[in-house]
């Protein structure tokens, strides 16, 4: 899949496309044939473990595991959240900050954002206001129904 500049779409899916990925609304193999570049950081991974549903977070696993996607790490490191290794020190920026504003209880998606926006990634997510929030803050997001709709689906 390429991109508006003519190079590959390079994605980071918010955990809650992996759903959307395990009961068919988005064909793996269609965003395999069609080369989207997926990034993840920790929080997905983290998110997906925490699943009670020991068979569903078994598919979600195997869904992300065949997408074979590239891990980066967060741009900031939120105490509790954060994984060591997995973070970087916030650049003192307050891109995190604005995207926590009226959402200080998810930092997980103002991580996830943060990582889109600083590392030129399309945010794919079901979430509308995070979508929005990441757009107004100069980042790049999809919703799977956008996303599905780019790629001709």
């Amino acid at each position: 899949m390429w991109g508006n500049n003519g190079c590959l779409m390079k994605v980071v899916f918010d955990s809650n496309v992996f759903d959307d990925i395990i009961t068919g609304k988005i064909d793996i193999n269609m965003l395999i044939q069609n080369g989207l570049e997926v990034y993840i950081t920790h929080l997905q991974v983290d998110e997906i473990n925490e699943c009670p549903d020991a068979e569903k977070r078994a598919r979600l696993f195997n869904s992300m595991t065949e997408l074979r996607p590239h891990k980066v790490p967060t741009e900031s490191f939120c105490v509790g959240i954060s994984r060591i290794g997995s973070a970087k020190i916030n650049d003192g920026s307050g891109l995190i900050q604005k995207l926590e504003a009226g959402n200080s209880n998810n930092a997980h998606d103002a991580l996830i954002g943060e990582t889109a926006i600083k590392n030129s990634l399309t945010l794919i997510t079901n979430d509308k206001k995070f979508k929005n929030r990441v757009v107004e803050l100069g980042g790049m997001a999809l919703t799977t129904e956008e996303l599905l709709i780019r790629m001709n689906i």
